[in-house]
């Protein structure tokens, strides 16, 4: 009974985060950047491109109400919250098994998961790894003292585009920022990867 009340749980949360989707494409995670196991806390980077961070004991508490009856109940402990990993592109954590009813009827022990797009709708930008393109592209504007419209008309864009842009609303893509930072700012356009 427990394990259809959080797999119907689960079901409602998915179908109601489905409409926060960036894109149509369902979200997976492709890595885990680090785990805080002292405030239950997950750093992801999804299909999307987005780093996002999953607080755990706000899910647990505030969202699923969770319990001792439940399953993830187990993840309150921090060691065992920690053995987290990653299993067809969601979070597994194989130390917390659940049983689930097959089409045949017969029992199997699977081990605790939720899917990636029920994660996505329930994650925050994680805003240790935001990449500041916009604020690096203001400063440069300021320090040229260039308005908005100034480098959007030297750079072939738009003064909304470069708003969007530095208000961190805007993706951009390479060529962009290049035609943007050398055209319209008159700087040169340096990208490493560490």
């Amino acid at each position: 009974m427990i394990i259809k009340q959080q797999t119907k749980r689960i079901k409602e949360k998915e179908a109601n985060n489905m409409k926060d989707q960036p894109s149509k494409r369902l979200p997976k995670i492709l890595k885990i950047n680090r785990i805080d196991k002292q405030h239950l806390s997950i750093s992801v980077l999804f299909s999307t491109g987005e780093d996002r961070l999953l607080d755990f004991n706000h899910i647990f508490k505030k969202e699923w109400k969770v319990t001792t009856d439940d399953p993830e109940y187990a993840l309150f402990d921090s060691n065992e919250f920690a053995k987290v990993d990653i299993d067809n592109h969601t979070l597994s954590w194989s130390n917390v098994t659940v049983y689930i009813t097959g089409f045949d009827g017969k029992k199997k022990k699977m081990p605790y998961e939720v899917g990636a797009d029920t994660l996505y709708g329930l994650s925050v930008p994680d805003k240790q790894l935001l990449f500041p393109v916009g604020i690096l592209l203001k400063r440069a504007r300021l320090a040229a003292k260039l308005s908005q419209n100034d480098v959007a008309v030297l750079s072939g864009t738009s003064r909304t585009y470069i708003t969007r842009l530095e208000n961190g609303k805007q993706d951009v893509e390479v060529m962009t920022l290049k035609k943007i930072v050398e055209a319209g700012l008159n700087r040169h356009l340096t990208i490493s990867i560490d």
